[in-house]
């Protein structure tokens, strides 16, 4: 075997490395604005197109919500008939009012479709078309980052994208539990209980719930626009809490060798400490928040109770049926509007992360196969570089006009100092990266002219830092080339010298490596 050496120029120490992180979180004016003009990203995942059991339970959900509208409705009017029914000087024994009221009470449950028939029904029908939609988001998250470039990746914690994953999924099912399920219909409800009161009682009662829920919505929106910064602080200081934590136990081997077990704890407290601030703020805000809502609802339901008593006690032009009926009807609307202020401030939340989890999926797609682009044959795998130019930042070259052949059979070693492009060739020979002039040619087909996929599985390669799957050594193994059968993973095993290493392990070729192969010594991990 003949060893080739080629000697690749030094141009900068550091030029061996990416740019620096990008930061991922965005700012925006309004996080409902950028959602809106996003959201067609992951539009496609609500509806589940090709699944008719599905589409049939999410148009029984609506059709569910609906009906809990009707019986609202029809709950209070019960109510007031079996009041009236009662009173002195007229009692009546009416076992149909009182049969068709407690049904009704059942199918609608508190009074907001919580713990109802009709709620439950819902639930069960809805949750699978709720898995349906996260775990399609989920996928197709997962599928974008793996597209992204090495440039990218080079740039991100991975702790951070982590919990930006975690809170954006979460955040779509607070969004369509919270919106379609609570906001929605108890926006609908009023609209109703205003012309309701309107017509059957007088005016001025559509005017009392009209404008006690307009007041309510609108503080409760400014108060929650304002405290929406609030909430983006503490996010960017949860997000490097947790990847301060993630970088410093994955990295818990070189904090052992040089003893800065205190600097990663003092680093990891200043974090969270800095995270615990913004939480308190948050909360702090929530919590006046909470009691002007409470002082904006029992001041209107004190005028209406006050105006209706009046139109009882004294003018004779209401019952004392339609008291209860004012009474229980308002009531209804309370029990949710109390939870109004969480319901949006969750929405509002889940908009806010919602809106990360969008920037991750709006990165853009930096290597893409051009149209048209074939797969790799290869023949006798000889690699040729021809006059390449490449540089991780367009202002300063690392590979400058390098040219060199490799032939099949032959071993070529580049030796350069550290930060001079040895690593880089590597990557640009996957294709990790474009290069910015030049090409790179395997058995005279241009790299840029393949499927990554097909290229990248044609070569094999040992990482100067082997890092392995924390999984079993067999599917390491495999992980090189799915589908190869038990014969040719022990060849492998052979050819890499490990087999007898691996027949000595308490479970063999089963034998789990631990998270990042930490199990196996170093030259195990690279034989693996």
């Amino acid at each position: 075997m003949i060893t080739l050496t080629l000697t690749v120029p030094r141009l900068n120490r550091a030029a061996d490395s990416p740019p620096p992180r990008v930061r991922i979180s965005k700012q925006q004016k309004s996080p409902w604005v950028y959602v809106a003009k996003k959201f067609g990203k992951i539009a496609p995942h609500f509806w589940p197109r090709r699944n008719l059991r599905l589409q049939t339970q999410a148009v029984l959900c609506v059709v569910l919500l609906a009906l809990g509208r009707l019986v609202n409705i029809y709950v209070p009017i019960f109510n007031k008939r079996v009041v009236d029914s009662l009173q002195a000087g007229r009692p009546e024994f009416r076992v149909d009012l009182i049969v068709v009221y407690v049904v009704l009470k059942s199918l609608q449950g508190g009074g907001t479709d919580g713990m109802g028939i009709l709620n439950n029904i819902r639930s069960m029908c809805w949750l699978r078309v709720q898995q349906y939609t996260t775990r399609n988001i989920r996928i197709a998250l997962l599928a974008h980052l793996h597209d992204l470039s090495l440039r990218w990746h080079f740039g991100r914690k991975t702790g951070e994208v982590l919990r930006l994953m975690d809170r954006g999924t979460e955040s779509i099912n607070n969004l369509m539990n919270y919106l379609v399920f609570v906001i929605l219909p108890t926006i609908v409800d009023i609209v109703i209980a205003i012309f309701f009161f309107a017509i059957t009682f007088n005016i001025l009662f559509g005017l009392i719930i009209l404008f006690t829920m307009l007041i309510y919505f609108v503080a409760t929106v400014a108060i929650t626009e304002l405290r929406t910064k609030y909430k983006r602080r503490m996010n960017l200081a949860d997000n490097a809490t947790r990847a301060q934590s993630v970088d410093s136990l994955l990295n818990f081997e070189t904090v052992k060798y040089y003893g800065n077990e205190d600097y990663e704890v003092e680093a990891f407290r200043e974090t969270i400490t800095k995270f615990q601030g913004e939480e308190w703020k948050v909360n702090v805000t929530l919590n006046g928040l909470k009691t002007l809502q409470n002082v904006i609802v029992n001041v209107g339901l004190l005028v209406g109770s006050l105006l209706c008593a009046y139109l009882v006690a004294v003018k004779y032009q209401l019952t004392a049926g339609d008291y209860v009926l004012f009474s229980t009807y308002v009531l209804q609307l309370c029990v949710p509007l109390n939870s109004f202020g969480k319901y949006y401030i969750t929405i509002q939340n889940a908009i806010v992360d919602l809106e990360n989890m969008l920037d991750l999926l709006h990165e853009e797609v930096e290597i893409v196969n051009k149209k048209g682009a074939t797969e790799l044959n290869v023949v006798s795998g000889d690699i040729e570089f021809k006059n390449v130019y490449f540089g991780y930042d367009p202002h300063r070259e690392v590979l400058k006009n390098i040219s060199f052949s490799v032939r099949p059979t032959k071993t070529t070693a580049l030796v350069g100092p550290s930060g001079s492009g040895k690593s880089t060739i590597i990557r640009l020979l996957f294709r990790f990266y474009d290069v910015t002039r030049g090409s790179i040619l395997i058995d005279g087909q241009n790299v840029s002219d393949v499927t990554t996929r097909s290229l990248r599985r044609a070569i094999g390669v040992v990482p100067q830092d082997t890092v392995l799957f924390n999984s079993t050594i067999k599917y390491n193994i495999l992980y090189g080339r799915r589908g190869a059968t038990e014969r040719e993973i022990m060849d492998a095993a052979l050819q890499a010298d490990i087999h007898r290493i691996i027949l000595k392990l308490p479970k063999g070729y089963q034998t789990k490596v631990g998270e990042r192969g930490l199990r196996l010594s170093g030259g195990e991990k690279q034989r693996v």
